[in-house]
């Protein structure tokens, strides 16, 4: 049974509340140490308060002080033996710690306290969905949901998980319930955009993808992907305007520069795209790639020795080019040699290593990750926040 606060009245407990809500606003923010301060003081002085203990516990969580967070969540748990969110938070450090089937067993016992707590059915799908037991990871989501469909962050992976097995209808209709719950969500614009796109609606993914980046203008995978969707339907100079504009993100991943250049390409700028992919080279995850399409920007400008000299370093730094067409580096070493015609060799090697890579580069590059962080998401903090701070008990003056 949780305890009562100690406190001066009705009035003392407000202020309680409002020191919780403050370390949730501060967590959410990203303001570790504030947050720490903030639920530590709590702690101190009324060190019963269940949310207090949680709040901390998500600090040292995001800390990646996973033993410093289990000891946090079991000193909540010790003054609740029936927080479901204690439990289910203990079962997310365990999985973090490598413990599967203690975490399991931690999930089970949140939803045996609280049914409706999406928290652990989330985490439980995880589990199963990492060992490939996909329709077990399925059904979790879709109980969870049975007891409460307002969850958006459990419709989203429930869409993630469809989408992973190829049910896109299905994915579609979560997602655009996700919107209808939470009309300013962007992460569920996009992810509808990029179903839209693979079924070939360009157009409609295109106004997703706006929304997007209305909805986030700090985030550039949204950016990225209206960049790409305007060049598919030809609007190639306002591609390259949205790319400047991502370009000037924290969050822009290194292949910007490579859309850049492809964009300047199409529009007839070589010596721009040129300078474009020797200014993001170096801060490539993939110069080997960059430099690739070096070379194909130099074949277009007929300077060929120059095109295999960056065709050699693509080689030279992605090894599995050497192990898939050997003949390669043959190629390579004879343009080394005299009387040969260079723009020949050059288109062959050209040829060679399109055919081998079809797929866009850096097409890794700024993935979303696969699941959202229980933890530090910031609605997640947000509605937890809320939770907790209602959930400590006032003293009756």
């Amino acid at each position: 049974m949780q305890a009562t606060v100690v406190g001066s009245g009705g009035r003392g407990n407000v202020g309680l509340r409002d020191r919780l809500l403050m370390g949730f606003e501060q967590l959410k923010a990203g303001d570790l140490d504030a947050a720490r301060t903030t639920f530590s003081q709590v702690v101190r002085s009324n060190p019963s308060i269940v949310a207090a203990h949680l709040g901390l516990g998500r600090v040292f969580f995001q800390e990646k002080d996973l033993s410093a967070a289990l000891k946090c969540f079991q000193e909540a748990l010790a003054h609740n033996p029936k927080s479901s969110e204690a439990k289910a938070l203990i079962g997310r450090v365990r999985e973090e710690l490598g413990d599967p089937d203690g975490a399991m067993q931690d999930y089970e016992e949140a939803i045996e306290i609280n049914p409706s707590l999406g928290t652990a059915q989330r985490g439980l799908s995880r589990i199963f969905a990492q060992n490939d037991d996909y329709q077990e990871a399925i059904a979790r989501l879709r109980d969870a949901l049975r007891h409460d469909p307002q969850q958006v962050p459990t419709r989203l992976m429930l869409a993630n998980l469809l989408e992973r097995l190829g049910d896109l209808d299905a994915a579609k209709t979560e997602l655009q319930r996700v919107r209808g719950l939470e009309p300013d969500h962007w992460l569920a614009a996009y992810r509808l955009g990029r179903l839209r796109l693979r079924a070939g609606e360009t157009i409609e993914a295109g106004q997703l993808f706006r929304d997007a980046a209305r909805l986030a203008p700090d985030k550039a995978a949204p950016q990225l992907a209206l960049a790409a969707a305007l060049k598919e339907v030809g609007e190639v100079e306002q591609a390259l305007l949205v790319l400047r504009e991502t370009q000037k993100l924290p969050s822009a991943p290194p292949s910007v520069a490579m859309m850049i250049a492809e964009c300047q390409v199409k529009l007839g700028l070589p010596e721009e795209a040129l300078q474009s992919l020797r200014q993001g080279l170096y801060r490539s995850r993939q110069p080997g790639v960059v430099h690739q399409r070096l070379g194909d920007v130099l074949i277009s400008l007929e300077k060929f020795p120059e095109a295999i000299e960056e065709y050699r370093a693509a080689v030279l730094r992605r090894p599995e080019l050497r192990e898939r067409q050997p003949e390669l580096i043959g190629l390579i070493e004879k343009a080394q040699a005299p009387d040969q015609s260079l723009e020949v060799l050059a288109k062959q090697i050209q040829a060679i290593m399109a055919s081998v890579f079809a797929t866009g580069p850096g097409s890794q590059e700024g993935q979303l990750p696969t699941f959202e962080n229980e933890l530090s998401t910031p609605a997640a903090l947000r509605r937890a926040g809320r939770r907790l701070a209602r959930q400590t008990p006032r003293r009756q003056g």
